[in-house]
């Protein structure tokens, strides 16, 4: 049974609900609570915790209670949840944080929910935010993302998470339903003129991860904020070109990882991590070589240094000298070689470049590809 259940936040709860009280009961008197003039009080003098203290007497379906407040309502009734752990995310400004210190106050002293003090937190992400648009495109959306992936690694895997997509700004609700549908999570949206919670149902969406396996290097780079001009990455293949957004710098054109290409990566090492496995290798043999007068300084020993950190490596091996020149420096891909698939990994000094080809128990693609994100984030 899922136990988490992780909200995208918006600020409407203040900006729409607490900041309008007044003028809402002066004209709707019915439809506010009895306490409202506490409630302003609260909000007007930022008592965080009195605020939540005086929304704990208010019925949590009431619209005053907010979009996030009510969806949640709703769905803890789900049979599938057993609501044990609850975390906020939310915009990379002062409203978004008070936002989120009120809701996890608030949750926190309901009672009735029996959650740990521990489990309820908010977590703001960085340049989510509307004042730098291209900070939000570009860091922000990529920042939620890492965000709800680390969440769910931390909660032992995607069977135990939920998503409410509820608040925040309309491309972060997208991604969020990006991410459900990428990595079988189930997402639920509560719209303040809906009667009740709805769910986005599953679709058949799956990933190609050859894309990952034939460009683990480059996006092991974009995935850490490097961008690279037209001119040094060449012609962009129309796979890899979907994760990536154009930009103009000083009338050159630039290249740098966008948020489908962080829901790609963080779907690959959550759900392929769940299900491949790098086995540790048995009969295991030591690296070999070619002419040790070609070679790179240190080629050699970051060769075996590779071998004997990972396990699961059965053996490597050099590769011939063609095309060497063009090797940029530590890296790993896969490749096809005739009708076989290689991962190879490249090294580089400062004059000179090398190959090795790395041989595994099982090279499926699967397998390959898992292997080359691994060594990338470990040696690149």
């Amino acid at each position: 049974m899922r136990n988490t259940l992780i909200c995208t936040v918006g600020t409407s709860l203040f900006e729409s609900n607490l900041k309008r009280l007044p003028d809402t009961a002066q004209k709707f008197p019915d439809s506010v609570p009895a306490n409202w003039q506490a409630l302003y009080d609260a909000y007007q003098s930022s008592q965080w915790k009195k605020m939540a203290a005086e929304l704990l007497k208010v019925q949590p379906t009431q619209r005053v209670c907010g979009a996030e407040i009510n969806a949640i309502e709703e769905i803890r009734k789900k049979k599938w949840l057993s609501l044990e752990k609850l975390y906020f995310l939310v915009s990379d400004t002062s409203l978004g944080e008070n936002t989120g210190i009120l809701l996890t106050e608030y949750f926190k002293q309901r009672s009735d929910l029996k959650l740990k003090k521990d489990d309820v937190a908010y977590k703001k992400i960085g340049k989510l935010q509307d004042k730098v648009p291209k900070d939000f495109k570009t860091h922000g959306l990529r920042n939620l993302v890492r965000a709800i992936g680390e969440y769910v690694q931390r909660m032992g895997g995607t069977e135990n998470v939920a998503i409410d997509a509820t608040g925040g700004y309309k491309a972060q609700i997208a991604i969020a339903l990006v991410i459900g549908q990428a990595l079988k999570i189930p997402v639920y949206y509560k719209h303040e003129r809906f009667s009740e919670i709805i769910d986005f149902p599953p679709m058949p969406v799956t990933l190609d991860y050859d894309i990952l396996a034939e460009h683990a290097d480059i996006l092991t780079d974009f995935e850490r904020g490097e961008i690279f001009s037209a001119t040094e990455l060449g012609k962009v293949s129309e796979r890899l070109d979907v994760f990536l957004n154009e930009v103009e710098i000083d009338d050159e054109l630039f290249y740098e990882l966008n948020a489908i290409g962080q829901v790609y990566l963080t779907g690959f090492r959550l759900r392929y991590q769940q299900r491949v496995e790098l086995s540790k290798a048995e009969r295991r043999k030591k690296p070999t070589f070619g002419d040790d007068h070609h070679y790179p300084k240190d080629f050699k020993e970051f060769v075996n240094k590779v071998w004997r950190e990972n396990e699961w490596i059965i053996t490597t091996q050099s590769i011939h000298f063609s095309g060497q020149a063009g090797i940029k420096g530590i890296g790993f891909k896969v490749i096809q070689e005739g009708e076989r698939l290689c991962l190879v990994g490249t090294f580089r000094d400062n004059k000179k470049g090398a190959r090795f080809w790395i041989h595994l128990p099982d090279e499926s693609q699967a397998k390959l590809a898992m292997a080359a994100d691994r060594l990338n984030q470990k040696y690149r």
